[in-house]
């Protein structure tokens, strides 16, 4: 009876592993039926193809799984995947879609399952513990007006809708989870525009996960969106240009004529905090957590000298007299238990000029890896495309006089203020 029953479970078992065969082999027929959407080619083996409605990221895993052990999967990942996220990053607008994708292939194709602390969706940065599924389809509506936004400008190329969507980004006071929320479904619009890629970084930054911040950042420059993923400006990136976080103000003579000049620059701004402390205003860019950030300009990148600058005469003749031209001038005064977040500025056609107008002591700031801080009277000089951030942990109001200058490297006839 039991060799019966044992007869009987093995042929039950072989019928089902014939029928597992045959939908295994049915299911590798269908696939090779498929449009081949992207193929790349992997010197000494076959190669990576990816077919309509295929995830590019189980494909690139699966591919590299059968090539194991002779190459280790970990070192295929690493080597196929940024050559294929470059390669399909310059067709997206035709292969979006025809592919399945998310954000995570940007990034490592490691699912992007953050946790929130109980609440921080709904207020608050969001920058600190984990606990509660973010998820993108309880996005805010302020979210979705952005994302709505965003699709017109790409889809319908609506040049308001894009103007739009700038306008109200700065308005806007998002949480870090609202920020992952708008970037990571942006990324799939347009994944080339540097200011939606460091956007989703800094959102993963901000919420503890560097290591996958930092591995979108390398593979946008190994797809030459940038030349360093510390160096990443939002709007332009002019490759060939001298690149260090850091400059010696030595190497700037003009420096030497605004520090000659502080105590006349010092004067005047202490008479109109006093007088007409209301012209400095809020900043704009919702990059602080703590504390106060506000600004003064006095000449606005585009649009020239501004009404406020007529407060501060002995300010203005001093720049004047420097020899330099200046793209950009304004005062920033941040108070004590302000942090400003790390960040970028919009382009490394720049230098940015810090002189200090009011220090005492405990703000300091990381340009690149290094940190600084500022003394009283002197001047610091850095390039802020690099990532850079601020922390004031003293006791007093820190004040800067920032001027913008070209960068020395780029040609007389590209230094056109946008």
């Amino acid at each position: 009876m039991y060799s019966h029953i044992a007869l009987l479970c093995a042929t039950l078992f072989c019928l089902m592993a014939g029928v597992a065969r045959e939908i295994s082999g049915l299911a590798e027929a269908a696939a090779k039926e498929k449009a081949i959407v992207h193929s790349v080619a992997v010197t000494g083996q076959k190669d990576l193809v990816i077919r309509e409605g295929e995830s590019p990221c189980k494909v690139l895993k699966k591919y590299c799984r059968s090539l194991s052990p002779e190459i280790a999967v970990d070192s295929c990942e690493a080597q196929l995947h940024p050559l294929l996220v470059q390669q399909m990053a310059s067709l997206w607008a035709t292969l979006r879609h025809r592919i399945k994708a998310d954000e995570s292939f940007f990034i490592d194709c490691e699912p992007l399952r953050l946790q929130e602390a109980e609440g921080e969706r709904q207020g608050g940065a969001g920058h600190g513990g984990l606990a509660v599924a973010a998820a993108a389809n309880n996005s805010s509506a302020q979210v979705e007006e952005m994302l709505s936004l965003l699709r017109r400008a790409v889809e319908q190329r609506d040049a308001r809708a894009l103007q739009t969507f700038n306008g109200r980004r700065t308005q806007l006071k998002m949480s870090d989870w609202e920020r992952l929320e708008l970037y990571r479904e942006a990324i799939m619009l347009i994944p080339n525009n540097l200011f939606i890629v460091d956007q989703l970084g800094l959102a993963l930054l901000f919420l503890g996960e560097e290591a996958r911040a930092r591995r979108l950042f390398s593979n946008a420059v190994a797809r030459g969106m940038w030349g360093n993923a510390m160096q990443r400006p939002v709007s332009k990136y002019v490759p060939g240009l001298a690149s260090m976080p850091w400059h010696d103000k030595r190497d700037y003579p003009f420096i030497a004529r605004l520090e000659q000049g502080y105590a006349g620059v010092r004067e005047e701004l202490l008479r109109n905090l006093e007088e007409n402390g209301h012209i400095f205003t809020e900043e704009q860019e919702d990059l602080h957590v703590g504390g106060n950030w506000t600004e003064l300009r006095l000449k606005s990148s585009g649009h020239g000298v501004t009404e406020h600058s007529s407060f501060f005469p002995k300010t203005m003749a001093l720049i004047r007299g420097c020899g330099e031209e200046f793209t950009s001038i304004k005062f920033s005064a941040i108070q004590p238990g302000t942090h400003i977040r790390m960040h970028t500025g919009p382009s490394n056609e720049r230098l940015r000029v810090h002189l200090t107008i009011l220090h005492s002591g405990g703000a300091r700031i990381r340009v690149g890896s290094e940190w600084r801080t500022w003394v009283q009277g002197e001047a610091i000089i850095f390039d802020d495309s690099w990532e850079h951030e601020v922390v004031h942990n003293g006791d007093e109001l820190r004040v800067v006089l920032i001027m913008d200058i070209w960068h020395p490297d780029l040609p007389v006839d590209q230094r056109v203020v946008h």
